[in-house]
């Protein structure tokens, strides 16, 4: 028998029931109940972890990232101090600031300059 002949036997044949219809003799109406109140706990669960587990996290990290923040400060001022009102001047590596294309268009330096904290490729690509 071909297989195509075997499939439209097999389809053809009349199927048990592969589900226990006993078991679960409850309606729609309940059905829907239940859903909605397993949304309803669920989603008091998951307001209780934002409340008590995810607030508190971004709490902790944020005291922690303005700890460190303020310590890079003050490391910042101590090199300012120490080196007569500038930063010191970092150095010169070859692989430091290439630009394979050659300057950008409104010149070397990038378009996120700040003079602060990025060394100013300009006064450089003058020497």
């Amino acid at each position: 028998m071909s297989m195509l002949a075997r499939r439209a036997v097999l389809r053809a044949a009349p199927r048990a029931r592969s589900f226990a219809s006993a078991a679960g003799k409850s309606t729609y109406r309940e059905q829907q109940e239940a859903t909605i109140h397993h949304a309803a706990e669920t989603t008091e669960l998951w307001r209780k972890i934002s409340y008590f587990v995810c607030l508190p996290a971004i709490a902790v990290c944020t005291l922690w990232v303005r700890n460190v923040e303020a310590e890079h400060e003050a490391h910042q001022k101590h090199l300012v101090e120490e080196n007569g009102g500038k930063l010191p001047e970092p150095p010169a590596y070859e692989y430091l600031n290439r630009r394979a294309s050659g300057p950008f268009p409104w010149g070397v330096n990038s378009l996120f300059f700040n003079p602060k904290v990025n060394k100013d490729l300009s006064q450089s690509a003058d020497e």
